[in-house]
């Protein structure tokens, strides 16, 4: 039996580079950024981000106009006011965005009220689990994060999480192999603190449990593996989004989860709110969160644990790993 493989030229002439607009305004400075960037055809690698338009929030109460600058660092846009620019809940804003002639905003978007994690707890579960660069999920022992908190009686409500996690790991770099397969042991750096943000598209709605207490809300799963080695400090934040909010980040969710089987739902369109108010025909890709956050923390130690786990393999410099660095806070 033999068989051939004829190749497919896609031609990517007619594919056009779109504006992508993502935003968040919150009541906390600290998660308010714009990031402009260009969707472009498949086969060009490289992000293009614009860095020179001119961005702002305004009010429509007109008391608050915040402006933007540019940050190299992080390819975002953040308010020149820093910890002074934040948003109240139950005010209504507006993102604008001006590069060259175009103009790009967002409707008027009411914040919502913040609705605070009361209780946040781990319980030990198994599931499948897929690292960064993992081709397969594998099940992997580890914590489910767990929330309580209550739901206000009466209206419609919407969550989502985001997850900041600061962790503690030992490498071996007097393991190290270089590139034509010969040990070449290092000397530095074994022990370092890695920093993850982990952003997931998991929201709930209280259309069953308005006005009740929520209790054991799953938001994340973080196995033990590389995770909880030494010491591990995470950080939930819990966003109270607005309806549209959610039906966006619920969509991206499903895309996310999908493996390509019959199973998976069927493909919905993501749709965002910003538009250029002078064309109409313009194709504008993007999202402006206003949303209120609350925040809470845990750490744990490796010693609380009570359950057996392989420690972390990396034959390297610690220093190699994303978000790394040898410098520990005085509170470690």
């Amino acid at each position: 039996m033999s068989g051939c493989i004829d190749p497919i030229n896609i031609k990517d002439k007619d594919q056009q580079r779109h504006l992508v607009i993502e935003g968040s305004f919150t009541n906390d400075p600290e998660h308010n950024y714009v990031r402009l960037s260009y969707a472009k055809p498949y086969n060009n690698t490289y992000m293009e981000y614009d860095t020179a338009a001119f961005v702002y929030v305004s009010s429509m109460d007109g008391t608050t106009r915040y402006v933007f600058a540019y940050d190299t660092a992080t390819s975002r846009y953040y308010p020149i006011d820093g910890s002074a620019a934040y948003g109240e809940p139950g005010k209504a804003y507006m993102l604008h965005v001006s590069i060259g002639d175009s103009v790009y905003q967002s409707p008027w978007i009411t914040m919502p009220r913040p609705i605070p994690v009361d209780k946040l707890h781990l319980e030990m579960d198994e599931q499948l689990y897929a690292f960064k660069g993992d081709r397969e999920k594998t099940r992997f022992p580890g914590y489910k994060v767990l929330v309580d908190y209550q739901d206000p009686a009466g209206e419609k409500n919407f969550l989502r999480w985001s997850f900041l996690v600061n962790y503690e790991v030992f490498t071996q770099p007097w393991y190290y192999i270089n590139r034509y397969g010969k040990p070449q042991p290092k000397d530095c750096c074994a022990k370092c603190l890695l920093t993850e943000k982990l952003d997931r598209f998991k929201v709930v709605d209280d259309r069953l449990t308005d006005g009740n207490r929520v209790i054991n809300q799953e938001v994340l799963f973080i196995p033990f593996y590389r995770y909880f080695g030494v010491k591990h400090k995470l950080k939930i934040y819990q966003y109270t989004v607005t309806e549209e909010a959610y039906e966006f980040y619920r969509i991206m969710e499903q895309q996310k989860e999908a493996t390509g089987t019959v199973f998976d739902p069927p493909p919905a369109r993501v749709v965002g709110n910003m538009y250029n108010p002078n064309n109409e025909h313009e194709q504008v890709i993007g999202f402006f969160d206003v949303s209120s956050v609350t925040a809470k923390e845990i750490t744990v130690l490796r010693n609380e644990i009570n359950h057996g786990f392989l420690p972390y393999q990396f034959p390297d410099d610690c220093l190699e790993l994303p978000g790394s660095t040898t410098v520990f806070p005085a509170d470690w």
